[in-house]
């Protein structure tokens, strides 16, 4: 737990931000619609009730059951990852900080999604793209610096050796 200590307060911080709008959103402007950046992003809020952006198109990942868990397993990727992590590196970069916290508050917004209401309410939206919330903001601010390091540090460990760490770690 105490590794872990730092993120605390900003991933509540960025969870309160997002669930907040939500709830706001929900009691007084679902009937809104408008150009936040002329033909670039709309607020446009919709109740997203196929659970992720793949379930959209693709019907296994629409089910709650299955989304939950996925949401489980990153959780368990996101804090497995950063305690391999710690073994290898005493001091935490920027860029690790970055994953962790948005990584974590992004999987848990989505679960709390998912688990209280029933999918997601998206409100953003690229026209003719996508809707989307903050909750995928904080995922994709996870997921750019988490490849960037992937991609450069890939000599310094390997799957085989992440699994080896899981193994031994948590007794699988």
């Amino acid at each position: 737990m105490k590794k872990f200590k730092l993120f605390i307060i900003p991933i509540l911080f960025l969870i309160l931000i997002d669930q907040t709008l939500k709830i706001m959103i929900s009691k007084e402007f679902m009937t809104y619609e408008f150009d936040i950046l002329s033909g670039i992003l709309r607020f446009n809020p919709v109740i997203n009730i196929r659970l992720s952006y793949i379930g959209n198109f693709f019907e296994p990942l629409s089910n709650p059951f299955l989304t939950i868990l996925l949401n489980v397993f990153a959780l368990g990727i996101l804090i497995s990852g950063y305690l391999l992590y710690k073994v290898k590196r005493e001091n935490t970069s920027f860029p690790v900080k970055i994953i962790m916290i948005f990584g974590l508050a992004g999987c848990l917004c989505s679960l709390i999604d998912k688990l209280f209401w029933g999918g997601s309410l998206d409100f953003l939206q690229i026209p003719n793209f996508f809707i989307f919330d903050l909750k995928d903001c904080y995922i994709t601010m996870a997921g750019i610096p988490f490849v960037i390091l992937g991609i450069s540090h890939s000599q310094e460990i390997s799957v085989k050796e992440y699994l080896r760490f899981c193994w031994n770690k948590f007794k699988l």
